[in-house]
């Protein structure tokens, strides 16, 4: 019983304050106990009004450019790792794949800056800078969601096998070993483009004024209209939530995959 209790507390606490801005973001109108009407009016602002729309197509072209690096990064990294022996190397390469998790946001935006200023990679500012930010800080959990995808199969084995019947390493990536791992690709992809989506701390030091992404743009809109400010809120956590739904099936689906 007082387990049960304790878990309802520990979900309200979690899912109360998410609550409000999703409340808020279909009301009229909200300052006593209970909200006043029902209108979509404040998502259609997301919609019609230029500067949240040009806001929400940057980031969504931001968080599928993260993805996309992060696919072309990780996925050959994860397989090179697996295949590496263990030892002392190979736990350090792990551990330096998690270091954008171990500095605050300010030291990596900092870095970044430092890094992307001068000529030629006087990137800071554009859009360009923020797909890099977003892609370096979502490459962690991606990298390790593909990682243990290839460690939940045996890689050598079907390697071997393929290339015994005459497949060459890119035949055997793209027709055996893809394949085998997609869930678990795509389960790093949902997550990169979540973090992405509702990435704000590093986005703010290095994206210009043409690189406004959704949650810059409900930081403004805090100070101006806190009730379209509650309705890009609500639409992150159903970004989030949806990511969250497709990467625990995928997971059930690989546990499935390997237990056949």
């Amino acid at each position: 019983m007082i387990r049960r209790v304790l878990f309802v507390v520990l979900v309200l606490y979690i899912v109360v304050p998410l609550l409000m801005p999703i409340i808020f973001s279909f009301s009229v109108f909200w300052q006593d106990i209970l909200p006043q009407g029902f209108t979509l009016r404040w998502y259609e602002a997301i919609l019609t009004r230029p500067a949240n729309y040009e806001a929400l197509l940057v980031s969504l072209t931001v968080a599928l450019g993260a993805v996309l690096l992060n696919g072309m990064i990780a996925v050959p990294a994860a397989y090179a790792l697996n295949r590496a022996g263990p030892g002392w190397g190979r736990r350090l390469r792990e551990g330096a794949v998690i270091l954008p998790l171990l500095f605050p946001p300010l030291v990596v935006g900092t870095a970044l800056l430092q890094a992307f200023t001068r000529p030629p990679l006087a990137l800071t500012g554009t859009i360009w800078m923020v797909i890099i930010a977003h892609a370096i800080l979502g490459f962690p959990f991606m990298f390790r969601i593909v990682l243990a995808s290839f460690q939940t199969i045996d890689e050598r084995t079907l390697s071997e096998a393929a290339a015994s019947l005459g497949a060459t390493f890119w035949q055997r990536m793209r027709y055996v070993l893809i394949p085998n791992v997609m869930p678990g690709i795509l389960s790093g992809a949902l997550l990169v483009f979540a973090i992405s989506m509702g990435e704000f701390e590093v986005t703010s030091m290095v994206a210009g004024f043409t690189a406004q992404t959704l949650p810059l743009r409900l930081f403004q809109q805090i100070r101006n209209d806190m009730r379209i400010a509650s309705a890009i809120t609500a639409f992150l956590i159903y970004v989030s939530f949806l990511s969250f739904a497709l990467m625990t099936y995928l997971g059930a689906r690989m546990r499935r995959l390997r237990a056949s």
